[in-house]
């Protein structure tokens, strides 16, 4: 795992994504500024405002088999669901 960052908001940057956990459920925060390929291979559109909130796990994981980000992305949220 990389090394653990400070998640106040003042330390969030605009074009990253990070996957926020609190022993109970994992989120996912996206930059405004996010590279486009990862809105694209994420959450299959071409621009931050056009991202579903209410997109499900199952939809964003429909291609995974096409996506090497989206299988290690699955593989980090399988060994946190392992390790509650």
């Amino acid at each position: 795992f990389p090394p653990l960052e400070v998640l106040e908001r003042r330390h969030l940057r605009q074009d990253g994504i990070y996957l926020l956990y609190n022993s109970f459920a994992i989120y996912m925060f996206v930059g405004r500024h996010t590279d486009p390929y990862y809105l694209a291979d994420i959450f299959k559109v071409e621009d931050f405002s056009q991202i579903d909130k209410n997109m499900s796990e199952d939809e964003i994981f429909a291609n995974m088999e096409e996506s090497q980000y989206l299988t290690g992305l699955n593989g980090l949220l399988n060994s946190i669901r392992q390790s509650r």
